[in-house]
């Protein structure tokens, strides 16, 4: 294990087959007719959009969704470098003043989220001859991006008063996103449901998209002609333990990270670890110092809290994350197998995104997000 992590103190490593495999278990949830996007946004989750995005092409996602103008510029180039020329590529943000040409040259698709964009939309429609693909997100509950219902009704009374204000925009996708998904039995699930069926028939012309992760393992009433899987792709049930739900089960492991033990360290009875002195040793111990702290993005809280593993024995976190290091106590670890070891994992089975994530008080798209750039990466599954 050591020698991959190169000139790095850890190591994170993807399955990309694992991805693909929780696509395809996502994809079947839905009927035949019914796309199943993949929602790729913030580096798709971390852990790679550029290596991640091409994979789940390959196992034949069609559709993706980004954030921002400047990844799906990414994404694009990206998925042009992989072969696959023309996949639609939808930026959640949408189109903002000053980035229409840009919007065009790399072919992507805004998802529109106010009436000020689909103005713009249509200007820059009109200035390049061009119809302009695009989703429109309007709002049923979760007050965050979309139209607000009384933008939402102006808009569907301005096209049907003979002048059509979306003009020149070819109106792909209706959406709208839910906000409590991940818990089955929230009355907010069926309230928007409801909403959005009754705004549906206004777009007549345009396909619905309404279920994030958890409205895709929730109940396929709201898969309508898309899904967006994001979180649970990456192996992760959005309401937390993978066991929340019977489909939540079958969704595989994605992430393993592995750290460099940098030193072993015999420390006795009393003395006391890491800053600020929070544990202190009640017996002779064997320490191990690791390559890991919150630079990393390891949770600086999970000092005396959380655990790691080596050769199959987890062994706790003693003492606080420091900004490049952590302290293991590997004292009940035989000590021909601590001495032949060479790293510790930190985040995999035995603790996973959902474990860490618990005694974090977070959840786990700020686990992965929160990875930073110093481990390495390495991706299983290329080919």
């Amino acid at each position: 294990m050591q020698h991959l992590f190169g000139s790095a103190d850890s190591l994170i490593t993807v399955d990309l087959d694992a991805i693909a495999a929780n696509w395809r278990f996502l994809d079947s949830l839905s009927a035949p007719s019914t796309v199943t996007a993949a929602v790729v946004k913030a580096n798709a989750y971390g852990l790679g959009a550029d290596i991640i995005a091409p994979h789940l092409a390959t196992a034949g996602c069609e559709v993706f969704f980004v954030m921002s103008l400047d990844e799906g510029v990414q994404l694009r180039q990206n998925l042009r470098l992989a072969g696959f020329e023309r996949l639609p590529v939808f930026c959640l943000s949408g189109c903002h003043a000053g980035q229409e040409d840009d919007f065009l040259a790399n072919e992507l698709s805004p998802v529109i989220n106010d009436l000020g964009q689909v103005a713009r939309l249509g200007m820059l429609s009109k200035r390049h001859n061009v119809s302009i693909p695009a989703a429109l997100h309007i709002d049923t509950g979760m007050t965050r991006l979309g139209l607000s219902p009384d933008e939402t009704e102006w808009l569907i009374e301005h096209m049907q008063d003979g002048v059509n204000a979306l003009e020149g925009i070819n109106l792909v996708y209706l959406m709208s996103h839910l906000s409590n998904a991940e818990i089955a039995a929230s009355p907010s699930n069926t309230s928007q449901l409801a909403a959005f069926a009754t705004l549906r028939p206004c777009f007549a012309s345009a396909r619905a998209s309404l279920a994030n992760s958890g409205g895709v393992l929730l109940d396929d009433a709201f898969h309508f002609d898309m899904t967006r899987p994001g979180i649970a792709l990456y192996g992760v049930h959005p309401a937390g333990a993978p066991t929340s739900t019977e489909r939540g089960k079958l969704l595989k492991s994605v992430v393993n990270w592995d750290a460099r033990i940098l030193q072993l360290r015999v420390a006795n009875t009393g003395d006391a670890v890491g800053y600020g002195g929070t544990h202190v040793l009640t017996r002779d111990s064997l320490v191990a110092i690791i390559g890991v702290g919150y630079a990393d993005g390891y949770p600086r809280c999970l000092g005396n809290i959380a655990t790691a593993q080596i050769d199959n024995y987890v062994v706790p976190v003693i003492g606080r994350i420091s900004m490049d290091s952590m302290a293991l106590d590997v004292t009940d670890v035989p000590e021909e197998k601590i001495r032949a070891a060479t790293s510790a994992r930190l985040l995999g089975q035995h603790y996973d995104t959902s474990m860490m994530a618990r005694d974090a008080g977070t959840i786990g798209y700020e686990i992965l997000t929160g990875i930073g750039k110093r481990p390495a990466r390495r991706f299983l599954g290329q080919g």
